[in-house]
């Protein structure tokens, strides 16, 4: 039996409906390839590109290469300059522009900071360096940092399950692009190289983690029971950056965690493109969604996204 979603009734004061920027919200949409249509850009290279990987040119030759895990180690091998020009021009449309934006940084550095949220500029031998002089070429991660940010409702950013935001380095765990640990949400060099909607989708599915972690623990147990028809059944969303959305939907029917930060991110990017999911599902599972849904809006204050 097939029945259509009923979204749940906004309580007085609540049903605030907010939008992402139009960068984040690019993650309800399919990836449009732009191989074929930048000159030099073969699909091999744009899943490089995608991937963290870049070109730079050294001693009038070319590498590509990158990190292999965060900041701890990098291959290079050689290329060529059509390879070049094709990742400077994929990096401007599809990656992270390479600019110096002192203004994007004193405004994230001010949301975070009003909000009790250290902001760290990497790691170095394992040790937390405050962000006081701003990395010259990370303009556009500090904007859409900031941008996301202004995005979620104050108490997400005024909360110990979320102290630090570390913006490069790397972590302590065998994670490839970020990480959440203990109220720290860490995005790895490898992530901050990449494409701008893994960077996007990433911070989320971190700050994801750390909704998770702030969830009560009776919360928690109504959304793993519901969690548990949800993934008997398969029906779960899955949206394509850092790898393809078959391989993020697989990841969340495995672990609970998973499910709910990637909930989480898909709840802020594509709330629209949720509600219809959910209304696509049959009677038994569009309960057990609805369920997740609430406790999501709920953590969320009645906020609610398009």
């Amino acid at each position: 039996m097939w029945i259509p979603f009923l979204k749940p009734k906004p309580s007085a004061g609540n049903g605030v409906r907010r939008q992402m920027p139009e960068e984040v919200r690019a993650l309800s949409r399919a990836w449009a390839p732009l191989s074929g249509r930048i000159a030099g850009l073969t699909q091999a290279l744009e899943k490089e590109f995608r991937f963290g990987q870049s070109v730079i040119a050294l001693d009038g030759k070319y590498r590509l290469g990158g990190n292999l895990k965060g900041g701890s180690s990098a291959m290079w091998i050689p290329a060529e300059r059509e390879a070049f020009e094709a990742y400077r021009a994929w990096r401007e449309r599809d990656g992270m522009p390479r600019v110096k934006d002192r203004r994007a940084f004193k405004r994230l550095r001010r949301i975070c900071s009003s909000h009790g949220v250290r902001l760290l500029n990497g790691s170095w031998s394992g040790e937390e360096q405050e962000t006081r002089n701003f990395s010259e070429k990370r303009g556009t991660v500090y904007r859409l940092t900031r941008d996301v940010l202004s995005c979620l409702p104050a108490t997400h950013l005024s909360r110990p399950q979320f102290e630090v935001l570390q913006l490069g380095g790397w972590g302590p765990d065998g994670a490839k692009a970020s990480a959440y640990e203990d109220g720290k949400v860490m995005i790895y060099d490898f992530a901050l190289n990449g494409a701008r909607r893994t960077f996007l989708g990433l911070l989320l599915h971190e700050l994801g983690h750390a909704q998770e972690a702030a969830f009560p623990d009776s919360v928690r147990g109504r959304l793993k029971e519901a969690y548990e028809r949800i993934a008997r059944a398969g029906a779960v969303m899955g949206v394509d950056f850092l790898v393809d959305a078959q391989a993020r939907k697989l990841y969340q029917l495995r672990f609970f965690e998973e499910f709910a930060a990637e909930t989480y991110m898909i709840y802020t990017s594509q709330g629209g493109e949720l509600r219809a999911f959910m209304g696509r599902q049959t009677e038994k599972v569009a309960r057990a969604w609805r369920r997740v849904y609430d406790e999501y809006k709920a953590a969320f204050g009645g906020v609610e996204y398009r």
